[in-house]
C-alpha cells in the first residue's frame, strides 16, 4: 500500500513538476517579448528593407542633423545638414529615384540644420516647407529663404500642433512655447514624434535646457519612444538625465562628428539605462521598423 502511494506521489510530482516547467517557459517567451530588445541581425534588416514599413535614415553630415523618413510611398526630410553635405542626400535621392519630397521640416536655423536646404530645394520638387516661427540672420538661412522664394514655396509656421498621416506613420510635430529663450536657436527647435504601429521614434534638433523642460511638462504626446534622436548632438545640459529617463529609449541615435563627439555623460546615462546607441561618427545609421519591431545598423 505504501508502494502504491509512493508512486502516486512521485507521479503526482512530475506532473506539477512538468506544468511548472511549461508555466516558466511560455512566462518567458511572453518577457522576452514583450520587454526584450526590438532589434534584428543586418540579414532581418535586408529582408524588412524588402518590405519596408518605415525606413529612417540619419545621414553621416558630421556634427549635423539630416534625417529622412520614407514610408511605402512618401519621403520626410527633418533638417538638411550643411551647405557642403547637401550632395549626400542628393546622391541618395537620386540613387533611388526620387524627385519629390512630400515634406521638408527645417527644426531651426542653425547652419548645420538648414545649410544644405536651399541646394535640396533647387534640385527637388518639395510639396510643403515646415519650420519654425522665428528669423536669422545668418548667411545659410537667407539662403533658404531666397530658395523658398524662388521657388514659390510658403513655408508654414508651425506655431501650433500640427499632425500628419503618411502611409500609416502617424506625426506630431510639437512647435516652441515661447516667443524667446535663452538658447535663442537651439530652444525654437520643432520636435517631431512619429508613430508607426506599435513603435515610435522621438526626433528633438537641438532642444536645450528650456525646451526640454517644456517637454518633460507637455500633454501633447506620451514621451516615451523606443527610438530617440538624441537632442543637440549629445550635449549634456541640467535636465538632460531627467530627459533621457522620460524617454526611456531603446534605442539611440546620436548626430556626432570625430571632431565634435558626444559628451561622456550622455554616453554613461544612456549605458545605465541599457540604451542601444548609435552615432552618425561611425557613419550614416539607418532603422527599419514593420510597426512590430526595429532594425537599426550602419
Amino acid at each position: 500500500m505504501k508502494n502504491a502511494e509512493e508512486r502516486i506521489n512521485r507521479k503526482s510530482f512530475r506532473i506539477k513538476l512538468f506544468i511548472w516547467i511549461g508555466m516558466m517557459a511560455l512566462f518567458c517567451g511572453c518577457f522576452c517579448g514583450c520587454y526584450g530588445k526590438n532589434t534584428r541581425t543586418t540579414a532581418d534588416m535586408a529582408k524588412m528593407g524588402e518590405e519596408i514599413g518605415v525606413r529612417v535614415t540619419f545621414f553621416d553630415v558630421g556634427k549635423g542633423d539630416a534625417i529622412l523618413i520614407e514610408t511605402a510611398g512618401h519621403r520626410m526630410l527633418i533638417d538638411a545638414g550643411y551647405d557642403d553635405t547637401a550632395g549626400v542626400i542628393l546622391d541618395y535621392l537620386r540613387e533611388k529615384g526620387a524627385k519629390r519630397l512630400d515634406y521638408m521640416v527645417i527644426t531651426h536655423f542653425d547652419k548645420d540644420h538648414v545649410g544644405g536646404a536651399d541646394r535640396i530645394l533647387e534640385e527637388v520638387e518639395v510639396g510643403e516647407v515646415l519650420q519654425p516661427d522665428y528669423e536669422s540672420d545668418s548667411k545659410q538661412y537667407l539662403e533658404y529663404v531666397e530658395m523658398v522664394e524662388k521657388k514659390g514655396i510658403r513655408p508654414v509656421m508651425a506655431t501650433e500642433t500640427m499632425r500628419i498621416s503618411l502611409d500609416g506613420a502617424k506625426f506630431l510635430v510639437y512647435p516652441p512655447q515661447r516667443k524667446e529663450y535663452e538658447e535663442e536657436d537651439n530652444d525654437f527647435s520643432l520636435v517631431i514624434s512619429m508613430v508607426y504601429g506599435e513603435r515610435s521614434f522621438l526626433f528633438t534638433g537641438d532642444c536645450e535646457k528650456e525646451r526640454l523642460e517644456e517637454l518633460l511638462k507637455q500633454k501633447e504626446f506620451d514621451l516615451c519612444h523606443n527610438v530617440l534622436k538624441v537632442p543637440h548632438h549629445g550635449r549634456k545640459g541640467k535636465n538632460s538625465e531627467e530627459f533621457l529617463k522620460a524617454v526611456s529609449p531603446e534605442i539611440a541615435v546620436i548626430t556626432c562628428s570625430e571632431d565634435k563627439p558626444a559628451d561622456d555623460g550622455i554616453l554613461r546615462m544612456l549605458d545605465g539605462m541599457g540604451t542601444e546607441v548609435y552615432q552618425s561618427a561611425d557613419g550614416t545609421v539607418v532603422c527599419w521598423s514593420d510597426g512590430e519591431k526595429i532594425a537599426c545598423g550602419y
